[in-house]
């Protein structure tokens, strides 16, 4: 088992509070150089965060700064908030940023948004001149993601700010998913500690997302059913419960109760240091650079891939993700080769004898003449 205390050892201890998770136990991490002389660096020992000593003294929350500091200067007086707000941002991003939050836009998706369009201001664009923003797409050179990036962030900036504007077109097809092997997936699994280990596999096993596994609560998982239910989908999907291995259900018993009631720590940014860390290191130690390509978005990937090759039936693959759309599920069908397929064929008639079948785990298939046919491959 690699603990994740190796390779930090030996630095000097400065017990600086930590601005992700406020711990103290700390080490000197070097000096950084910037145009304003050097810069003390610290990590911390707990989750593995890297901060300086400006970071330490400015960042008051463990959410992201940029969205704290709209937040927080939204909450002063009209006065206030044009001295430190409005004279720095023309262009009312403020305004913007606290129209998302008010209307529920995640956290996440708010300072993505903001911070894009803070590097579309510094190419000399002007937000409220459409113009402006296309000669600056034109000029550039962008990837088409980039791209495709900026129009989606200036498209939600001039609808929500009222500005006419009709988006370009930009044509994107997003790259297929980086899938590594069982034994790569196993490898980072068995490298962490009990918690991290815990957490990827319950990624590997349900096909979660790490904010909704962040907040996994001990009440949603059931032990005797061997299934955990995701009750905060993000990203407008559906709230779903999955089965486990018993193995999974074994990995989380043994977690401590640190953080109840949820099982993990809630804040998301504390999992991706982590496991950011472990890849690192462990690419390292096996000197298998492909550990770099893994994030935490593979293991749901990884999981929708695996299901369907050994189900072949999209649509559980479908509810096990939580998507609404069969489209964004038919992604994956390209990496299952179906071939010809034989299957056991099963007909109910009755109520109960669809509740048999389905608790036999055969897959409806059709009805023909008010018969439900069922089938399962061989």
């Amino acid at each position: 088992m690699i603990t994740l205390t190796h390779g930090i050892k030996g630095g000097e201890e400065a017990k600086r509070e930590c601005p992700n998770c406020h711990s103290k136990r700390s080490w000197k991490d070097g000096l950084r150089k910037t145009n304003f002389g050097s810069v003390q660096r610290f990590i911390c020992r707990d989750c593995g965060f890297r901060f300086s000593e400006k970071s330490y003294k400015d960042c008051l929350t463990t959410e992201d700064s940029q969205l704290c500091a709209l937040l927080e200067a939204k909450k002063l007086d009209t006065q206030t908030e044009i001295k430190t707000v409005c004279a720095e941002d023309k262009d009312n991003l403020l305004e913007y940023a606290w129209l998302m939050k008010k209307r529920g836009t995640a956290d996440s998706t708010i300072n993505l948004r903001v911070s894009t369009l803070k590097i579309i201001q510094k190419k000399g664009v002007n937000l409220t001149d459409p113009d402006s923003f296309e000669t600056a797409l034109a000029v550039e050179l962008l990837t088409t993601a980039r791209k495709y990036q900026w129009v989606a962030c200036y498209t939600s900036y001039t609808k929500m700010m009222k500005i006419p504007w009709e988006p370009i077109r930009v044509k994107y097809e997003p790259k297929q998913p980086f899938l590594p092997t069982h034994e790569e997936m196993n490898a980072l699994i068995s490298a962490g500690s009990k918690r991290i280990a815990a957490f990827l596999q319950v990624a590997l096993t349900t096909g979660a997302r790490s904010g909704e596994i962040c907040k996994l609560r001990w009440s949603e998982i059931d032990s005797e059913k061997c299934t955990i239910s995701i009750n905060n989908a993000e990203k407008g999907s559906r709230n779903r419960t999955v089965k486990v291995p018993p193995k999974t259900i074994a990995m989380l018993n043994v977690v401590s109760k640190k953080y109840s009631p949820y099982v993990f720590n809630p804040n998301p940014i504390c999992v991706r240091v982590l496991f950011a860390t472990l890849r690192k290191r462990l690419a390292h130690i096996q000197n298998n650079p492909r550990f770099l390509q893994i994030h935490l978005h593979t293991f749901r990937h990884f999981y929708a891939t695996e299901t369907l090759k050994h189900t072949k039936n999209l649509n559980y693959v479908k509810y096990a993700l939580g998507h609404k759309s069969i489209v964004n599920t038919e992604r994956y069908t390209h990496y299952v080769d179906y071939g010809e397929e034989r299957y056991f064929s099963a007909v109910a008639t009755t109520v109960d004898e669809v509740r048999k079948l389905a608790e036999d785990g055969w897959n409806y298939f059709q009805e023909v003449n008010g018969v439900k046919i069922f089938r399962k491959p061989r």
